[in-house]
């Protein structure tokens, strides 16, 4: 994955994790390591792509613009470009790559993904 995808899927399950409200760039940024200038344009590129809403002002901040469950990651990840150079194996071999990438992320949404990272993070609540 590319830095710019991985700087997409952080921004986006920060805001998955605040859902329904929303959360400032520099808050994001600062949580997420994703560099701040980056993020803001990020964060404007997944707004005119309609999962993100953006607002200015003392309580303004990004949100999602659906549910979790409601955002495939098939919409979050851009397709991978397909070149047009190399012989007929190497073409034939890139389709089904892009093939089984669109396959493996069809049945997966932003809500799966934060729950993965929950419980991948989650710590033993121990009684004594």
């Amino acid at each position: 994955m590319n830095k710019t995808n991985l700087y997409r899927i952080e921004a986006l399950l920060a805001l998955s994790a605040a859902f329904p409200g929303a959360r400032r760039a520099n808050d994001i940024a600062r949580r997420r390591g994703v560099p701040e200038p980056f993020l803001a344009r990020l964060l404007a590129e997944l707004a005119r792509a309609g999962l993100v809403v953006t607002s200015r002002g003392p309580a303004g901040g990004a949100r999602l613009a659906r549910p979790p469950a409601d955002i495939s990651l098939l919409e979050v990840l851009p397709r991978p470009e397909r070149t047009t150079s190399g012989g007929a194996g190497a073409q034939w071999l890139e389709s089904r790559l892009a093939e089984s990438q669109r396959q493996a992320l069809a049945g997966l949404n932003l809500a799966a993904l934060l729950a993965a990272e929950q419980a991948a993070t989650a710590t033993a609540d121990f009684e004594i």
